[in-house]
């Protein structure tokens, strides 16, 4: 199984060079600079879907801010209804509790605010769009288009393909070398047969139903760690029993099993994706794990299913998940979550120390 982030490939250079404290000069080709980088996916939630557009360029090194784009128009279309959706541009503001945005909520027929958690501010919340009719629909097909100082960026099509039957869920105990045995999630489920499937996997002790994969936090949210991994099933048989889902990418150099979530309870959500954005995830993750080295160069530039210089995936996906509740299957022991916690401290401290 391969891994990868979620957060595309500026989007991780976003991240690279905002969890620096220090003012760090960094020879970014032109190229680059001249482009955008989108943020966004379309799912079967009730809408409206939210995107993000921003420079890749920082506003502030020390700040980690980067100028979101308000001027662009961005029209999604389905082209399986010939529907076209010119997304409305949210403009964020200061209120007691955070940063807002108002929109329109179509799918409830009335006007509707959103907010950030705290740590976000006004100038970094810039850049957000939102759909004003379209629907995320199993077996339709969607296309994304941005016009932005006097170019046109284009999406390819992305079809969102059914969502994934996850048929059990449970923990079992591996060895992580390094890291040693420690409990890992393992999911079946049935891989439909007859048609090349790409899947997208995230760990978290929630609900996705409780966060939204397309509220304005998602987007606008970076961390260390991230609880991502992507599959093909080239190699899967229709039924497939007890998957490892792997804990994801760290900028750390962790080896597997550091970053297995902990709580009450933890969910696995699978959402389907394209070969296209397979391949985009891929060619990042080929690109952050590259030391340049003899025997692993530095591998050519991370694509886009965007054309015209964009940075990012437009994708679309339908979303399954299954959770448990760890106190049910004896996770719970006091012994074994100190085990954890230690590993969380240790990591923190590692972290504090690479970044410092």
């Amino acid at each position: 199984m391969v891994r990868y982030f979620s957060i595309i490939w500026t989007l991780c250079l976003l991240f690279l060079l905002s969890g620096c404290e220090e003012v760090i000069d960094v020879d970014i080709p032109a190229s680059m600079l001249d482009g955008i980088v989108f943020n966004g996916v379309i799912t079967r939630e009730n809408p409206p879907c939210f995107f993000l557009l921003r420079k890749p360029a920082l506003i502030s090194g020390q700040d980690g801010q980067y100028e979101g784009i308000e001027d662009a128009t961005m029209i999604v279309t389905d082209c399986t209804d010939g529907i076209k959706d010119t997304m409305q541009v949210l403009h964020p503001y200061d209120d007691y509790g955070g940063v807002f945005y108002d929109y329109y909520d179509y799918y409830q027929k009335k006007s509707a605010r959103v907010a950030v958690n705290p740590g976000h501010d006004n100038i970094s919340c810039r850049g957000m769009y939102a759909t004003t009719k379209i629907y995320g629909i199993e077996g339709h097909s969607y296309q994304l288009d941005i016009f932005y100082g006097g170019k046109h960026y284009k999406s390819d099509i992305q079809r969102m393909e059914s969502a994934l039957p996850i048929t059990d869920m449970k923990l079992k105990r591996f060895d992580f070398n390094e890291k040693g045995h420690t409990w890992a999630p393992c999911i079946s489920f049935i891989n439909p047969f007859g048609v090349d499937n790409y899947y997208l996997f995230q760990l978290n002790a929630n609900s996705y139903t409780n966060y939204s994969l397309k509220h304005p936090q998602f987007l606008l949210s970076s961390g260390q760690f991230w609880g991502y991994s992507i599959l093909s099933d080239e190699y899967l048989e229709e039924n497939v029993v007890d998957f490892l889902i792997d804990d994801g990418e760290n900028p750390l150099g962790y080896p597997p099993g550091w970053d297995y979530p902990m709580g009450d309870s933890l969910y696995v959500w699978a959402q389907t994706i394209s070969r296209s954005c397979y391949d985009v995830f891929d060619q990042m993750i080929r690109q952050f794990r590259s030391d340049g080295g003899a025997y692993t160069p530095a591998p050519s530039s991370v694509g886009s299913n965007i054309s015209g210089g964009a940075y990012g995936c437009f994708r679309v996906s339908a979303v399954s998940e299954k959770g448990i509740l760890l106190q049910d299957i004896g996770i719970q022991h006091q012994s074994q979550i100190q085990q954890l916690d230690q590993g969380l401290a240790r990591r923190k401290e590692h972290a504090e120390k690479a970044f410092a």
